[in-house]
Order: structure tokens, then sequence, then C-alpha cells
């Protein structure tokens, strides 16, 4: 079965089932990761928090030119293929009138989405069903933690009417300390995906490839190998799907 995980920005589908991914190519699966959120900044000067955020990963003008490249070898690294589409991060796209979509931090958060990401979830839609094979397992995030780039993924995901599998956002899931089973409520089933000691050690590798990402949420290469061996040992290797739409026929 081809699996397709979708991925708001280039680190998502890696950080958060890294493992997993491996694991389904190493038993034969097409597996591909789909980042949405990988387009170049519109021209004009950069709103004010995507200027520090360069300025913190240290990539310079380049930044999306960088992370692509990340983005590649962390593919590679878990044994993926991997697609970019070319909506901007939500921290580069700004409003009809020119004004920032996010002005700082908080206004990355948010508990569901208002019209004003109508176009982009339409946008994401239509190229998803231009492009999606008839069968495949389709992977979305859950949007836990609540960034809007992630609501806007599965919202697209979600209007095409296909079964769907999803996945705990992490780091969100673990910062916020966040019980998936509860967080969900009912109806839902988790589906265990086995993952060795050699799939933690290639999803840490894939990790490690997002050299201007990693002090965002460790403070080293160790500190985050350790927090990934930890997550899976509390249910990082799960997938999570309705009952009445977990799979595909055939």
């Amino acid at each position: 079965m081809r699996w397709i995980y979708l991925s708001p920005h280039f680190d998502d589908a890696v950080l958060s089932c890294g493992g997993i991914i491996w694991q389904q190519a190493q038993a034969g699966h097409p597996v591909e990761i789909w980042t949405l959120c990988a387009g170049h900044p519109p021209p004009g000067p950069l709103p004010p928090l995507a200027a520090q955020l360069h300025a913190r990963w240290q990539t310079g003008a380049q930044a999306v030119s960088a992370r692509r490249a990340e983005d590649i070898a962390a593919c590679q690294a878990v044994s993926a293929a991997w697609r970019h589409f070319d909506l901007p991060d939500c921290i580069y796209r700004r409003l009809p009138g020119g004004e920032p979509l996010i002005h700082d931090n908080d206004d990355l958060w948010v508990d569901r989405l208002d019209d004003r990401a109508a176009p982009d979830v339409a946008r994401v839609r239509a190229w998803l069903a231009a492009n999606l094979p008839g069968r495949c397992r389709l992977v979305a995030p859950l949007t836990i933690g609540g960034h809007i780039d992630h609501h806007i993924v599965r919202s697209a995901a979600q209007s095409l009417g296909r079964a769907l599998w999803y996945y705990a956002d992490y780091p969100y899931v673990a910062t916020h300390h966040v019980n998936v089973r509860a967080w969900l409520g009912p109806g839902w089933s988790r589906r265990r995906q086995p993952v060795t000691p050699q799939g933690l050690a290639a999803w840490q590798a894939g990790i490690a490839q997002y050299t201007s990402q990693i002090t965002t949420f460790w403070g080293n290469l160790e500190e985050m190998r350790a927090a990934m061996q930890d997550y899976l040992a509390r249910g990082g290797n799960t997938l999570w799907v309705r009952p009445q739409k977990s799979l595909q026929p055939g």
C-alpha cells in the first residue's frame, strides 16, 4: 500500500512519525512526504516575525531553499520520497490589504480557522485533489498545538471526503503533555506501528538533517535523540483513525 504523509512544514512529518515512515519503507511500502507550506516568500520585505526567525535559523535570505535541502536529506534518511507544494509558510503570508497574517508568535496558534484561511484551504485542497492517486493511505496532522498551517492542511484533507489516517503533531503533543486518546474523544482507534531500534536510529538521523531547527526544540543533538527515544517509549509509534473511515478498499 502506498502511504502519503501530509506535512504542513518541512519538518512536521519526520518529527512526528519518522520512525513509522522508515519501517513502512523497509517493509516494502512506497512512502511519500508531501510538504504543503513549502513556497518561497512573496516579493517585498519580510514580515517582522519571519525576519526574526531567519536570524535565529542562520539561513539568511535563502531560508526556504535551505530548508528544502534539509527536508530532502531528512526524507532520504527515513527512506521516503518527497514533494514540495508552493504555499508559503504562514509567517510569510499577508492579508489582501498587505498586512502580515502573523504578527508575533501568539498568532501562530488558533483553536479553529476563521474566514481568512478559506483561500488557503481551497488552494491546498485543489492541489491535493489534482495530485493524489486514487488508492493510498493518506495521513494528516491531528493539529495538536493548534498551529494555523496544521489546521489548514487537516481541513483541506478532510474536505476531500477520503478515508484518512492521522498523526499526533510532535513536539506539541509532548510539550503540551497531551493525552491523545482523551484529546480526540470517542469514536477513534489507534493503530500501533512497529518501530525497531533501527527505525528509531533512522528517525533520529532524519530529524538531525533539520540543522536550522534543532535549537528551536532542543539544546543539541544529544537532547534530541534522548527526547525521541522517550517519545517512542511513550507511544510515538501510533497513528489514529476513525473506525468508520479507517482504510481504503483493497
